[in-house]
């Protein structure tokens, strides 16, 4: 856990969760993801258009940015650090309207959200299929001067929940696995899905390393949120 570079949080009480991925060759990547993840849940009204993220991101930026003056560090730790920090971020935000429940998400990167329901995948953001995984995904820059760029590529989806519906907040890793095994029918996503409701952690990451040993799941850190709608 300690090496590990993915983040997640949640505010249940104001129903919103996210998780982001570190870029492992960033540059503090752990604590940008982490920093994102927590201030998107925390925040006064968690941000879902560019139009709101800009602003967010910007405050976010400097706050890490900042904590980096004065840091001694080595001539190719200072490279890095010139070039900042990138992560992926996935946010869900859930609304209520008297008996009725929507969702909201955004997301910037290769971080995904699932909704299931009935036992079948009703939705599936930003990416859906296994192939679309690429090796440069768009990220999430704690830099200025690559900020506009970066927020040209922000995707945004929506829809209605029902009781019985699940929501799966995964890092890219987790996500192209779970694709690929519900396209293959694999029971193994069936057994994530049960595992994941009863809070199975040593059971999950027992799962994790079977699936990295026979090569079906990328050898990356891992993190999944899980929402049931009751």
């Amino acid at each position: 856990m300690e090496e590990c570079e993915d983040a997640l949080a949640f505010d249940a009480g104001s129903l919103r969760f996210a998780v982001a991925d570190g870029a492992t060759e960033a540059f503090d990547a752990r604590r940008w993801a982490t920093r994102l993840a927590a201030e998107w849940v925390g925040a006064v009204r968690a941000p879902l258009t560019a139009a709101e993220f800009e602003p967010w991101l910007k405050e976010q930026g400097e706050w890490l940015h900042a904590s980096w003056e004065g840091r001694k560090l080595s001539w190719y730790a200072e490279e890095k650090r010139r070039a900042g920090s990138y992560a992926a971020l996935v946010g869900l935000r859930l609304e209520t309207e008297g008996s009725r429940l929507s969702w909201r998400a955004v997301a910037l990167g290769d971080s995904c959200l699932v909704q299931r329901r009935g036992g079948e995948v009703l939705a599936a953001f930003p990416v859906s299929r296994p192939e679309e995984f690429g090796s440069t995904p768009p990220l999430v820059p704690s830099s200025a001067s690559l900020r506009e760029a970066a927020l040209a590529k922000l995707v945004e989806a929506g829809g209605e929940a029902e009781p019985g519906d699940t929501f799966l907040l995964m890092t890219d890793a987790l996500s192209a696995w779970y694709f690929d095994s519900c396209a293959r029918r694999d029971p193994c996503a069936e057994e994530f899905d049960s595992l994941l409701a009863a809070s199975e952690n040593g059971s999950l990451s027992e799962l994790v390393r079977r699936e990295r040993a026979a090569a079906r799941m990328k050898d990356d850190d891992v993190a999944v949120v899980r929402v049931g709608v009751a």
